[in-house]
């Protein structure tokens, strides 16, 4: 067996769940006598470069200039047509929606992972996802016209039926796993106070002014911090709201490092809060599993899915609900030990190896 993956989630992510996913199928291919390629050349991807791209081209990432990303973006487009047109696979597999390269595999088999419906739920409500329209389209063909689709979720493969004309039969629903297990609870902690927990992306779905809104009062009267690992400076309206609400000097945002740092992140948090009002899957949630963090989720999308028993829930559209469940964990100790203890037995249903064995199982009935 023989799969390509294309360039687009290692030109378009430094870190990211996406990403994430599909290096953690590749390097599996290590350890087993199937085989694949990745049609790329340039990457700045944290988990690309580090494994897999130890050559002269990962020092573009230390380069940065006017126009890389179209530039690196179109020399890697070209790597990847070049490998479709040579046709040495048995299975095609894009990383992304894009589908540049429709035309050009003649009839072989490819497989799409579907993520999220994020788009096609909430484009009616913010303007960042109207813009991205082409997304969308992309996605609609390469779901129509693939051998198989993998759903990360039961949820995402409900809203795949829910929004696209396809048979339920050529669905595989496939989770993923966490790539955070090993955690030295004994090392110097990154942030010495007390604090909750918040990681990734805050725009749009991910809710987050609601979330800042509704833990203000709570981290005032407590002293407690609020950590937003990842996901880039806060913008001058974030800092605005921040400072509305007077909790200016109780919110600070980290550059994640590394996995090390991020798992000291979760490790020593009063708790981590997942707010989004959707989540196709939501890999911080096991990620907290992993490091013995307490979980507090919304219940949107798959994330009650994901985190069954092991977690406290709330509503991501109604303040108070949030406001009512982190207090909730704030107070009782016992509580935050109890989903620790759940979060540790509920991870065991997970696992990138599951994840890369049920992938094979998708690739070898396309051939078949």
């Amino acid at each position: 067996m023989k799969i390509l993956y294309d360039h687009q989630t290692f030109t378009s992510q430094q870190y990211g769940g996406i990403s994430r996913y599909f290096f953690e199928l590749i390097k599996r291919f290590n350890y087993n006598e199937s085989s694949c390629k990745v049609a790329t050349i340039f990457s700045d991807n944290a988990y690309y470069n580090k494994n897999f791209n130890a050559n002269l081209y990962s020092a573009s990432n230390y380069f940065h200039f006017k126009g890389k990303k179209r530039i690196t973006s179109y020399l890697n487009k070209k790597k990847s047509l070049s490998a479709i047109q040579r046709g040495d696979f048995n299975v095609f597999h894009p990383t992304y929606y894009d589908d540049y390269f429709f035309d050009k595999l003649k009839n072989r088999p490819f497989v799409v992972t579907c993520h999220d419906m994020v788009h096609e739920k909430f484009s009616g409500e913010f303007d960042a996802l109207k813009s991205d329209f082409k997304t969308v389209d992309f996605k609609k063909r390469l779901i129509e016209h693939s051998s198989r689709i993998i759903a990360i979720s039961e949820t995402t493969k409900k809203d795949i039926l829910n929004f696209y004309d396809v048979d339920s039969s050529k669905i595989d629903v496939v989770y993923h796993g966490s790539s955070i297990q090993n955690f030295k609870i004994g090392e110097k902690r990154l942030v010495a106070e007390d604090y909750v927990l918040f990681v990734g992306d805050r725009h749009v779905y991910k809710n987050f002014n609601l979330f800042i809104s509704a833990l203000a009062d709570l981290l005032l009267e407590n002293n407690v911090k609020l950590i937003c690992a990842g996901g880039g400076d806060f913008t001058l309206v974030e800092q605005d709201l921040l400072i509305s609400l007077g909790i200016e000097n109780h919110v600070f945002f980290k550059k994640i490092m590394n996995d090390d740092a991020l798992a000291n992140y979760y490790t020593n948090a009063l708790f981590f809060v997942f707010p989004s009002l959707y989540e196709g899957f939501g890999i911080p949630v096991l990620e907290a599993f992993a490091c013995g963090c307490p979980v507090l989720l919304s219940n949107g999308g798959s994330l009650p899915e994901v985190g069954g028993e092991a977690a406290l829930y709330f509503d991501p559209t109604n303040i108070d609900s949030l406001r009512s469940a982190a207090s909730e964990l704030l107070g009782n100790q016992k509580l935050r030990q109890t989903l620790k203890d759940k979060g540790f037995i509920r991870l065991k249903k997970f696992s990138w190896d599951y994840t890369f064995l049920e992938t094979l199982e998708v690739y070898n009935s396309v051939i078949q």
